[in-house]
């Protein structure tokens, strides 16, 4: 899937809003100041100038619709595919987990929870626009003469502003955490893990004598799952991750070398061939790869937010040239 920021949809749209913005801005400077617009009556005066101003809005708004409702669904059009992916997919974190759903993983559920995840924001954002209408509507309705704003019609409408505010400020958290939880469950299941151990919490005691208390994670997070019919089994921890997946493998040993991987002498030439093709990379450091009768295990000792799909990936790779 494309991110939401790329493609020729979004270069349209950046050319528009900028230009457009500026087209705007120029157009208000030269009829407030050229041709007086101000002086004219209300109804005119509206339409001359917030005329412009609401349709610009309303194409920023309607475009972002588009997004949530079609681009990112249009754009969810995968088949299973076989075999493990190239080193292409190393181009990003989001090019890498695409990848790997699709193969190896479940194309069917990366679509689905990509949907699922997308709700959460449907939702927050069409609390944003009615409240942004509720603002706007009496405005309009009012310089364009068809309302009259006596005390009753303008208290109705503070008191929607106040409660559209307090709803939005109440449903982010909450929408937030669907969002989240919706982003693990598209995050993990596609590409066949579960998580079967969550870290807890304990008190940070360090913290209690800085600027309060603090809880810190304890303990592991484990994920396990199976790919290409093979048992995996991660667990991270602070800066540290294992990543085993279950093999029949000959004994052998890879290490990095300040991000590049350097297999032992003992390593099979196949292996030795699918190294040299993967170039020195700060993702490479902290790594070290034991490979045996049990399986394979790629230890890392680095910082950074989910690593090991990196390892998971190159695990995969090398078992596949062997």
């Amino acid at each position: 899937m494309k991110p939401l920021h790329q493609g020729l949809d979004y270069r349209l749209y950046k050319i528009y809003a900028w230009g457009g913005l500026t087209l705007l801005v120029v157009y208000i400077v030269v009829s407030t100041l050229v041709f007086d617009t101000l002086t004219l009556p209300g109804p005119q005066a509206f339409l001359l100038l917030g005329g412009p101003i609401l349709l610009y809005v309303a194409g920023i708004l309607l475009y972002w619709w588009w997004v949530f409702l079609f681009k990112g669904n249009r754009d969810l059009e995968f088949r299973q595919e076989q075999g493990v992916p190239g080193i292409t997919a190393l181009k990003s974190w989001n090019t890498l987990h695409e990848a790997m759903a699709i193969h190896g993983g479940n194309v069917e559920e990366y679509v689905r929870n990509a949907r699922r995840a997308n709700r959460p924001i449907l939702v927050w954002y069409g609390i944003t626009n009615l409240l942004a209408v509720w603002i706007v509507c009496p405005i309009a309705l009012g310089s364009l003469e068809i309302i009259n704003a006596d005390k009753t019609v303008e208290s109705v409408w503070l008191g929607g502003i106040f409660l559209g505010i307090a709803l939005l400020l109440v449903a982010t958290p909450i929408l937030a955490g669907w969002g989240a939880r919706s982003a693990g469950e598209a995050y993990l299941a596609p590409l066949g893990l579960a998580a079967t151990r969550t870290p807890g919490l304990e008190v940070d005691l360090i913290g209690l004598i800085g600027d309060g208390q603090k809880l810190i994670p304890e303990g592991s997070a484990i994920l396990e799952g199976e790919r290409y019919g093979r048992l995996v089994h991660i667990e991270t921890m602070d800066k540290h991750s294992l990543t085993v997946v279950q093999a029949r493998l000959p004994a052998f040993k890879v290490q990095s070398n300040e991000g590049k991987l350097v297999p032992d002498e003992g390593a099979p030439e196949p292996v030795v061939k699918a190294l040299k093709s993967l170039r020195k990379a700060k993702r490479w450091q902290g790594i070290v790869v034991h490979a045996g009768p049990e399986g394979m295990a790629v230890q890392r000792q680095s910082t950074g937010a989910n690593l090991w799909l990196y390892d998971l990936w190159l695990a995969e790779v090398l078992l596949d040239e062997i």
